[in-house]
């Protein structure tokens, strides 16, 4: 049984806190405190990536243009690396 990868997991329960809340601008930001290990390390990724934002009031919202990027970004990562892997196997079926 394959394991779904836990960061972006981690990474979009996150970004689903936050939009859930509708912390979605300065003027919405919200205090935020993960319990979990891996949700603590991902608003930490999150946060280094600017895709959590602060209002410098220790209070948090979500650039949503920011987030789509990131999303799509690992996405076009998954896919070249899924293409990689079928060259690599039709090449060596061709051998």
């Amino acid at each position: 049984m394959a394991l779904p990868p836990v960061r972006p997991l981690a990474e979009r329960k996150v970004a689903a806190d936050f939009l859930a809340a509708g912390a979605v601008s300065m003027a919405d930001a919200i205090p935020y405190a993960p319990t979990r290990p891996s949700r603590r390390r991902a608003f930490e990724r999150l946060k280094g990536a600017d895709v959590l934002r602060t209002d410098g009031h220790g209070r948090y919202w979500l650039d949503e243009e920011r987030w789509q990027g990131r999303r799509s970004d690992r996405r076009t990562k998954a896919i070249v690396a899924l293409l990689a892997v079928g060259v690599a196997a039709a090449v060596a079926a061709l051998r």
